[in-house]
């Protein structure tokens, strides 16, 4: 099965306002998970819809595409959208619904432990192609 790429009708920039009638998104461009990576932002109703920029879990830095630096960086945003009043609800990708405060405390916790998820994939990923080329060696001597 696939699905064919479609053409977007246009881009999403920082700022952009997507108007659905009874409210206003805001989109904001948060990199880090992934370059592309956006949240909309309903101020009136002081919603956040994440994706996968935020969620109730352990935050993944460790994709090809991900840089921990922006990551650090969108969360600091997070945590001013907290500190400035601006969100009491998340929407996220995954898992579950979450208030203003577990936003807070998400971002915060990130920073404070930026990189320990990409340090540790780096590692296991070094581990296994040690082994890997340990085994690979030992056949090429032995024969």
């Amino acid at each position: 099965f696939c699905v064919p790429p479609v053409q977007p009708s246009r881009l999403l920039q920082e700022g952009d306002v997507i108007n659905l009638g009874d409210r206003q998104l805001t989109v904001m461009h948060m990199p880090g998970h992934s370059r592309g990576s956006i949240c909309l932002h309903d101020k009136d109703r002081k919603i956040l819809f994440s994706g996968d920029v935020v969620y109730d879990g352990s935050m993944i830095d460790w994709l090809p595409y991900s840089r921990i630096s922006d990551y650090v960086a969108s969360c600091q945003r997070l945590m001013e959208l907290v500190d400035r009043g601006l969100v009491e609800k998340v929407l996220p990708g995954h898992f579950n619904i979450f208030g203003a405060e577990r936003l807070y405390w998400l971002a915060s916790n990130y920073i404070s432990q930026a990189g320990v998820c990409h340090k540790i994939s780096t590692c296991a990923m070094r581990s296994i192609a040690s082994i890997a080329l340990r085994v690979a060696n030992s056949r090429i001597t032995s024969q």
